[in-house]
Protein backbone atom coordinates (compact mmCIF):
# COMPACT_ATOMS: atom_id res chain seq x y z
CA UNK A 1 0.00 0.00 0.00
CA UNK A 2 1.17 3.45 -0.87
CA UNK A 3 2.35 5.46 2.21
CA UNK A 4 0.73 8.58 1.50
CA UNK A 5 -2.72 6.27 1.23
CA UNK A 6 -1.77 4.90 4.46
CA UNK A 7 -0.93 7.71 6.15
CA UNK A 8 -4.30 9.67 5.16
CA UNK A 9 -6.39 6.26 5.84
CA UNK A 10 -4.71 6.69 9.29
CA UNK A 11 -5.64 10.53 9.87
CA UNK A 12 -8.94 9.78 8.84
CA UNK A 13 -9.59 7.12 11.52
CA UNK A 14 -7.88 9.52 13.92
CA UNK A 15 -10.59 12.11 12.94
CA UNK A 16 -13.31 10.18 13.24
CA UNK A 17 -12.42 8.41 16.93
CA UNK A 18 -11.58 12.51 17.81
CA UNK A 19 -15.37 12.64 16.75
CA UNK A 20 -16.79 10.40 18.67
CA UNK A 21 -14.88 11.64 22.27
CA UNK A 22 -17.72 13.12 24.46
CA UNK A 23 -17.87 17.16 24.52
CA UNK A 24 -16.33 18.39 27.73
CA UNK A 25 -19.18 19.20 30.67
CA UNK A 26 -18.17 22.97 31.53
CA UNK A 27 -20.34 23.95 34.33
CA UNK A 28 -22.79 22.41 36.69
CA UNK A 29 -24.75 23.85 39.17
CA UNK A 30 -26.08 22.09 42.98
CA UNK A 31 -27.20 22.92 45.90
CA UNK A 32 -29.34 25.76 44.27
CA UNK A 33 -31.81 27.26 46.95
CA UNK A 34 -33.59 31.17 47.10
CA UNK A 35 -34.21 32.27 51.04
CA UNK A 36 -38.19 32.78 51.09
CA UNK A 37 -39.47 36.50 50.72
CA UNK A 38 -42.09 36.56 53.30
CA UNK A 39 -41.35 37.05 57.08
CA UNK A 40 -44.50 36.75 60.04
CA UNK A 41 -45.38 39.81 61.80
CA UNK A 42 -45.06 39.80 65.88
CA UNK A 43 -49.04 40.72 64.66
CA UNK A 44 -49.30 37.45 62.91
CA UNK A 45 -49.29 39.02 59.35
CA UNK A 46 -47.47 38.21 56.62
CA UNK A 47 -45.10 40.47 55.25
CA UNK A 48 -43.70 40.41 51.74
CA UNK A 49 -40.08 41.59 51.29
CA UNK A 50 -39.06 43.50 48.08
CA UNK A 51 -35.39 40.94 47.72
CA UNK A 52 -33.95 38.08 49.11
CA UNK A 53 -30.94 35.74 48.39
CA UNK A 54 -30.16 32.68 46.11
CA UNK A 55 -27.22 30.24 47.60
CA UNK A 56 -25.59 27.61 45.16
CA UNK A 57 -22.59 25.74 44.11
CA UNK A 58 -20.79 26.39 41.21
CA UNK A 59 -18.41 23.22 39.60
CA UNK A 60 -16.06 24.07 36.74
CA UNK A 61 -15.45 20.58 35.23
CA UNK A 62 -13.50 22.11 32.30
CA UNK A 63 -9.91 22.72 31.72
CA UNK A 64 -10.78 26.41 31.27
CA UNK A 65 -11.54 28.78 33.91
CA UNK A 66 -14.53 30.68 33.29
CA UNK A 67 -16.72 33.56 34.64
CA UNK A 68 -19.98 34.17 36.05
CA UNK A 69 -21.00 37.84 34.30
CA UNK A 70 -24.38 37.88 35.48
CA UNK A 71 -27.87 36.41 36.29
CA UNK A 72 -31.61 36.65 35.41
CA UNK A 73 -34.80 34.99 37.04
CA UNK A 74 -38.33 35.91 36.04
CA UNK A 75 -38.87 36.07 39.92
CA UNK A 76 -36.94 38.95 39.92
CA UNK A 77 -36.41 42.43 38.05
CA UNK A 78 -32.83 42.25 38.86
CA UNK A 79 -30.49 40.14 39.95
CA UNK A 80 -26.50 40.55 41.03
CA UNK A 81 -23.71 38.99 42.26
CA UNK A 82 -22.81 40.38 45.76
CA UNK A 83 -19.77 39.38 48.11
CA UNK A 84 -20.12 39.64 51.92
CA UNK A 85 -16.42 40.83 53.44
CA UNK A 86 -16.09 41.97 57.19
CA UNK A 87 -13.30 44.67 58.44
CA UNK A 88 -13.00 45.30 62.01
CA UNK A 89 -15.97 42.99 62.61
CA UNK A 90 -17.85 44.99 60.60
CA UNK A 91 -19.51 43.28 58.03
CA UNK A 92 -20.32 44.43 54.68
CA UNK A 93 -21.96 43.57 51.30
CA UNK A 94 -20.97 44.77 47.47
CA UNK A 95 -21.99 44.14 44.10
CA UNK A 96 -19.52 42.03 41.95
CA UNK A 97 -19.41 42.79 38.03
CA UNK A 98 -17.55 38.68 37.81
CA UNK A 99 -16.86 35.82 39.70
CA UNK A 100 -14.17 33.51 38.41
CA UNK A 101 -14.50 30.04 38.44
CA UNK A 102 -10.99 28.23 38.14
CA UNK A 103 -10.44 25.24 35.83
CA UNK A 104 -11.53 22.19 37.77
CA UNK A 105 -12.23 23.94 40.87
CA UNK A 106 -15.82 24.86 42.64
CA UNK A 107 -16.56 28.03 43.92
CA UNK A 108 -19.75 27.92 46.87
CA UNK A 109 -22.31 30.77 46.49
CA UNK A 110 -23.47 30.77 50.55
CA UNK A 111 -24.10 33.13 54.07
CA UNK A 112 -20.76 35.03 54.33
CA UNK A 113 -19.17 35.04 51.23
CA UNK A 114 -20.52 35.20 47.49
CA UNK A 115 -24.63 35.25 46.80
CA UNK A 116 -26.95 36.60 44.49
CA UNK A 117 -29.12 39.12 44.97
CA UNK A 118 -33.03 39.08 43.68
CA UNK A 119 -33.87 42.32 43.91
CA UNK A 120 -37.21 43.74 43.47
CA UNK A 121 -39.19 40.47 43.71
CA UNK A 122 -41.68 40.22 40.71
CA UNK A 123 -43.78 37.72 43.65
CA UNK A 124 -43.79 36.66 47.24
CA UNK A 125 -41.37 33.62 47.92
CA UNK A 126 -43.05 30.78 49.97
CA UNK A 127 -41.45 27.94 51.29
CA UNK A 128 -41.63 24.96 49.08
CA UNK A 129 -41.84 26.83 45.86
CA UNK A 130 -39.15 26.69 42.69
CA UNK A 131 -37.50 29.69 40.96
CA UNK A 132 -35.48 29.76 37.87
CA UNK A 133 -32.29 31.23 37.70
CA UNK A 134 -30.32 31.71 34.73
CA UNK A 135 -26.50 31.82 35.50
CA UNK A 136 -24.52 33.85 32.13
CA UNK A 137 -20.85 33.05 31.95
CA UNK A 138 -18.24 34.23 29.72
CA UNK A 139 -17.28 30.80 28.60
CA UNK A 140 -20.39 28.05 28.67
CA UNK A 141 -23.03 30.71 28.17
CA UNK A 142 -26.68 30.78 29.90
CA UNK A 143 -27.14 27.95 32.37
CA UNK A 144 -30.54 27.57 33.61
CA UNK A 145 -30.95 25.99 37.21
CA UNK A 146 -34.44 25.57 39.58
CA UNK A 147 -33.98 26.82 43.18
CA UNK A 148 -35.92 25.69 45.96
CA UNK A 149 -37.54 28.76 48.09
CA UNK A 150 -36.40 27.54 51.62
CA UNK A 151 -37.01 29.45 55.09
Amino acid sequence: MNPTRLMIIAMLLLLTLAACTPPEVGITVEDAWVRTSVVDSPMGDIIPLNDTVAYLRIRNNSSKTDILTGAESPAARVVEIYKTTMFNDVESTQSVTALEIPAGGEVSLDSGSYYLMLIDLQQALTNGNEVEITLIFERAGRVTVKAEVLE
